[in-house]
């Protein structure tokens, strides 16, 4: 691990980071942790790609679909915002030397080492494959040699198998020598040259050097597509299949999944004992290299909680400041994590003082603002619907919640007991009854359709209107076939589609794009970012149940923006009744109280209802 440079980030989303692993055309790698001390691997994109645009989309793309790949020989992709200033991808951190790095320092591979290495990047292969995914850039810098077995990493150029190419026409991807002849010309860059790849790097661990040697990139090139590199070092009950997956014609080379069977078939042949496609456990058992010094990482430790004992037990403490000043990042968990340092013992009591100067800092200016909004602001009847859109509920607790916070005496308050559950009430439109949680509404149009409405609805529809918020859940009582999502709710690709014209709902209503025009073709929609269809996908597909037993088919889609952002659909539909719930653009905060609601759903009273 490498010092963190002036200009280095601290902190990479969740992530504190504590060093640097590498760099590459694409960006610089660091070491991080989480909020639970787990150790990552970052990669920052460079500046300079990240106000492309076009690779933005290709790289919120590729990082949705390989958060979905898993194999026992792939390093899992853990979390990625391609929203941000500079996109970032995290990993999970493999200990170990790269496959380069080993060999130049222990020399070639032999026996069970080299065996392993064939069978575990043959099995990461199959893994991307079945998932639609290609490496394109397998290479000796990109294998580690764990102490469980070989690893393949840098999915930073991965291409997703569509009929849509993810990088700019001309650009070559991968590195000189350890590209496919196919890809130095004009032939499609699939599976067949990761299996190539696969076979340049049993060669390498075999021997120590590159295939074809090293030299100028115009060089490599003539030797990639016109010379065959020699095989006689490779072991004999190896060197066939490593010259078929070295074909020149990507159609002459066996699938990875071929590659996986023969390799293990026989490597596993002198032990008639193990299952013949249990290649994991065989590499955990055979897999013995030199120990390998791991590199130097910081102490770290979750930070503790503060003291509460001047707090309700349900009121949330808040975090001291000395932790945050101190170099704290906050986890999934919400708990900060610390890197440990030397510090003197009175550093501590420093913190704690400042930590309650803050909190009753910030409980007087809670009562002051509380006591100004209780003389200012009216209260609102919930009984007539606001025709403005409605502002957010938790705009109000956040001011009320630290007033009961502010006085601790000691004389203690009346013991707390058990928390009352959240209010909720039961509503029901001609026949069809829901439970909504505590602060949502229903609505109607007083037709067949009707809206319900969480604190945080208010999203804009600009030219498209409506007749549900985009971020609330619409209810639709002729809902044919003929109409959506009934026509789509079978389509696992363009299911979402509801109109020809789909704007873009990141946030729960329409977003104005600062370029956009009036266009004879799009009107007033051209005023309004759009979607991107071939970048949408389908991320949940099953059935709901609801509380009279039917079950609704339930699509759940992430649509993809283009401009690089993303917003979660939800559908509900129930063919045979003709009735559907959906919501265009569901809040994070709201999905789970609509599924909550469809769980409460009771269509016995509703007079088109399909018998049960």
């Amino acid at each position: 691990m490498q010092p963190l440079l002036t200009g280095d980030p601290r902190r990479i989303g969740p992530y504190l980071v504590v060093g640097r692993l590498g760099a590459g055309g694409m960006g610089v790698v660091y070491a991080a942790v989480d909020g639970s001390g787990r150790r990552v691997a970052v990669k920052l994109v460079h500046e300079t790609l990240s106000v492309d645009l076009e690779f933005r989309r290709r790289f919120s793309r590729e990082t949705s679909v390989l958060a979905g790949v898993e194999g026992a020989c792939l390093a899992r992709v853990l979390d990625s915002d391609a929203g941000t200033e500079r996109p970032w991808l995290a990993t999970e951190f493999i200990p170990g030397p790269t496959l380069e790095q080993h060999v130049q320092a222990e020399g070639p591979l032999t026996g069970d080492a080299l065996y392993g290495l064939a069978a575990g990047v043959a099995e990461a292969l199959v893994a991307m494959h079945a998932a639609g995914v290609v490496h394109r850039d397998l290479k000796p810098p990109n294998v580690i040699c764990s102490p469980q077995g070989p690893r393949l990493i840098d999915f930073g150029i991965a291409k997703v198998l569509d009929s849509t190419s993810m990088t700019h026409t001309g650009t070559l991807i991968g590195s000189p020598g350890w590209i496919s002849p196919e890809e130095y010309g004009e032939g499609h860059a699939g599976t067949p040259a990761d299996v190539y790849g696969w076979g340049l790097l049993v060669l390498y661990a075999t021997t120590g050097e590159p295939p074809y040697g090293t030299g100028r990139p115009e060089v490599l090139a003539y030797r990639v597509r016109e010379q065959i590199p020699d095989l006689q070092a490779v072991p004999e009950d190896l060197r066939d299949l490593v010259g078929r997956a070295l074909a020149k014609d990507p159609a002459q080379r066996p699938a990875a999944a071929d590659v996986l069977a023969a390799v293990t078939e026989t490597w596993q042949g002198e032990e008639p004992g193990t299952e013949p496609g249990d290649v994991t456990s065989f590499i955990q058992r055979t897999w013995v290299l030199p120990p390998h010094e791991a590199p130097g990482w910081p102490e770290v430790r979750v930070a503790p909680a503060p003291p509460t004992k001047v707090l309700r037990p349900e009121e949330p403490a808040t975090a001291p400041a000395a932790v945050e000043s101190a170099g704290a990042v906050s986890g999934a968990d919400g708990a900060p994590v610390t890197v440990v340092a030397r510090r003197s013992g009175a550093s501590w009591i420093h913190a704690y003082v400042a930590t309650a100067a803050a909190v009753t800092l910030i409980t007087v200016t809670a009562i002051i603002a509380a006591s100004a909004s209780e003389r200012s602001t009216p209260a609102v009847s919930q009984a007539a619907p606001a025709a403005s859109v409605p502002a957010p509920a938790t705009t109000a607790t956040a001011t009320t919640v630290p007033v009961t916070t502010a006085t601790a005496t000691p004389t203690p308050a009346e013991s707390p007991k058990k928390k009352p559950e959240a209010e909720s009430r039961r509503v029901s439109f001609k026949g069809v009854s829901l439970t909504l949680p505590k602060g949502w509404r229903m609505t109607t149009d007083g037709d067949d359709r009707a809206c319900v409405e969480s604190p945080r609805s208010g999203g804009a529809d600009g030219p498209w209107d409506f007749f549900c918020r985009p971020d609330s859940m619409a209810v639709e009582l002729t809902s044919t076939k003929d109409d959506w999502p009934g026509f789509g709710i079978e389509d696992s690709e363009f299911g979402f589609m509801w109109g020809q014209h789909v704007p873009c709902l990141t946030g729960g209503g329409v977003l104005r794009d600062p370029y956009g025009s009036v266009s004879e073709d799009e009107g007033e929609a051209g005023l309004y970012y759009g979607i991107d269809p071939y970048a949408s996908r389908l991320v949940h597909s099953g059935l709901a149940k609801m509380r009279d037993g039917r079950k609704a088919y339930y699509r759940e889609w992430q649509v993809a923006c283009e401009v690089n952002l993303t917003y979660t659909m939800m559908i509900w539909y129930l063919p045979q009744s003709k009735v559907a719930f959906y919501v265009l653009s569901a809040h994070p905060e709201d999905r789970k109280g609509f599924r909550q609601i469809i769980a409460s759903a009771d269509l016995r009273g509703y007079k088109h209802a399909a018998k049960l």
